[in-house]
């Protein structure tokens, strides 16, 4: 019966079974983010910000600072509708869908051509797209935005 009274090499310890567990949920973790291709894991990453970017976009309104309305870019995420848009707050306070967030600036005059109006690394365009923002330019001719 001596054999009861040694207990060496009995059994894991605590911290073994803790760290075996730990490892399976990060195993579990990374098969999951690359079979999803992470998708779950970026809205906790990169939460929507659209609260914040409208805040920026009336501060640099209500200081008149023309070229952070106008022309500085900010980057737009809505998670809920996967989007992801790079422009100014002068666009978006033209685009139909954000103007509600986006309000207009009528202290600051935004005179741009087309070709000055970005959207997602990409100038404005005469060539029919998704977005027709040829209200944001000056002079007034056709300009869209994909």
């Amino acid at each position: 019966m001596n054999f009861l009274n040694n207990k060496k090499g009995q059994g894991m310890s605590t911290n073994t079974i803790v760290l075996l567990i730990l490892g399976l949920i990060l195993l579990v973790a990374l098969i999951f983010g690359f079979a999803t291709g992470w998708k779950t894991f970026s809205n906790i990453a990169n939460p929507t910000n659209i609260d914040s970017l409208v805040e920026d976009c009336q501060v640099a309104c209500s200081l008149g600072n023309e070229y952070a309305f106008c022309s500085s870019e900010r980057n737009l995420r809505i998670n809920e509708q996967d989007t992801k848009i790079k422009t100014s707050c002068y666009v978006l306070s033209g685009l139909d869908e954000y103007a509600s967030y986006f309000g207009a600036c009528p202290g600051i005059q935004c005179e741009l051509k087309c070709d000055q109006i970005m959207f997602n690394d990409e100038p404005g365009t005469s060539v029919p797209g998704k977005y027709d923002v040829s209200s944001l330019v000056t002079p007034q001719t056709d300009c869209f935005v994909n």
